[in-house]
């Protein structure tokens, strides 16, 4: 899947895959208030490597997936989001260089 940015979010879709599929994209950036919504459906190694900015403060925010998937729906500041993102692109990287 490509990455891309959608700037909005549909407020009545609760099944995040099928978002995800719908718009043809691995991640959903969505930012309003200060606030940022990040929402991914991302192997387990990119989560693992998106959620340390946060040091262990993802509690709710993520959940293990069949597939060795894992989603993050999480509402960080604006900051926490850029570096979930850099993170994010740093393992994808790593990943293709192996």
């Amino acid at each position: 899947m490509r990455s891309s940015i959608a700037l909005r979010t549909s407020p009545n879709s609760n099944d995040l895959g099928a978002l995800l599929a719908r718009r043809g994209t691995d991640l959903i950036l969505a930012i309003e208030d200060g606030n940022a919504l990040i929402r991914c459906q991302v192997s387990s190694a990119i989560a693992a490597a998106m959620l340390a900015p946060l040091k262990g403060k993802a509690a709710g925010q993520f959940r293990a997936l069949p597939g060795n998937l894992v989603e993050i729906d999480a509402v960080v500041t604006v900051a926490a989001a850029i570096q979930m993102l850099e993170a994010k692109a740093g393992a994808e990287s790593r990943q293709h260089l192996n």
